[in-house]
């Protein structure tokens, strides 16, 4: 069989490549299209073409409409027989964030890309952050400069690693993180004794702390994600928002304290145990919610989220 894909990078780790990994591992497998950069994912395949350049946010363009799972929020038809609105609502909150897992097998990506590479004094954790336009609105899954002041200066037994993309160094990206380009401005704030900083700024305060994207500078002989999963590998302690950062971390095992604001996943069970987060891996998933009615008072609904870090790290 030939899977041809290329949905969100979140979407693809949910959807197609459990399936893919699971048709490799039933010898159903011929060819994978993808995008470009995803071999690291793919590693088991030996036939890949790595034939798009961008991603669709529209399912039936991207391929998933061929696929056992094809939306990422729930698979009502396969496991209730009936669409998600002709569930009732306890029925609804046992759908929310289930697939049909009977063709879903996540590759081992920690096992496969472990190394002796990236290695550091003190273990690693791993800072997702996001500054994105999400389905047309402003940004609100991001840390704050106040929330990432509070996690770098509490995390000094660690070696941070501050990860927040642009967009531009992406090998591959969707409409969503194309539209945000040049449309937004930073994640920044006044800080004391500092004045107006910016958090790629905030982490030159910390010796703790390095920027993703300077390591890869320095590993400039790996692709992007060759860099990202054999960095994952090393880690065992993730904080994530929900959606691509947090699906990415889960597949990693260890601890992935996932920050939740809006969305979908904010629905009743979304994130209970047979969500497809707790399934990517061995990894302990502990979602913290901070509900969309709460904003714009952003800074105030970190407690959580820095207690629980406080307690897990």
């Amino acid at each position: 069989m030939t899977i041809d894909v290329h949905p969100e990078f979140g979407v693809e780790l949910v959807l197609a490549t459990p399936y893919i990994y699971w048709l490799h591992k039933n010898d159903k497998l011929d060819k994978i299209i993808c995008c470009k950069d995803m071999k690291p994912f793919y590693y088991f395949c030996d036939d890949i073409e790595e034939k798009y350049t961008e991603r669709s946010i529209h399912n039936e363009l991207a391929g998933l409409s061929t696929l056992p799972n094809s939306w990422l929020h729930h698979n009502s038809m396969a496991n209730f027989g009936k669409d998600y609105g002709d569930l009732t609502e306890k029925e609804q909150v046992m759908a929310n964030g289930t697939l049909d897992y009977s063709q879903w097998t996540p590759p081992p990506l920690k096992q496969r890309h472990k190394n002796d590479r990236f290695i550091f004094d003190k273990p690693i954790v791993v800072i997702n952050n996001s500054f994105n336009i999400e389905a047309g609105s402003k940004p609100t899954r991001y840390f704050s400069i106040e929330c990432l002041y509070e996690m770098f200066t509490y995390l000094t037994d660690y070696t941070i690693i501050y990860r927040r993309p642009t967009n531009k160094e992406l090998p591959t990206i969707d409409q969503n993180e194309a539209n945000t380009i040049g449309a937004l401005g930073e994640i920044e704030d006044n800080v004391e004794g500092i004045g107006l900083i910016n958090d790629y700024q905030l982490t030159e305060y910390f010796d703790h702390v390095i920027l993703f994207d300077e390591l890869h500078q320095k590993n400039g002989d790996l692709s992007y994600n060759e860099f990202q999963c054999m960095l994952y590998a090393n880690c065992d302690k993730f904080i994530s928002y929900v959606g691509g950062g947090g699906i990415l971390s889960s597949y990693f095992g260890g601890t992935n304290i996932m920050w939740t604001s809006r969305g979908k996943e904010v629905r009743d069970g979304y994130l209970d145990k047979n969500s497809y987060y707790h399934k990517l891996s061995d990894c302990k998933v502990i979602p913290i919610f901070d509900k969309e009615k709460t904003y714009p008072h952003r800074i105030e609904n970190y407690h959580e989220l820095l207690e629980t870090i406080r307690s897990e790290f």
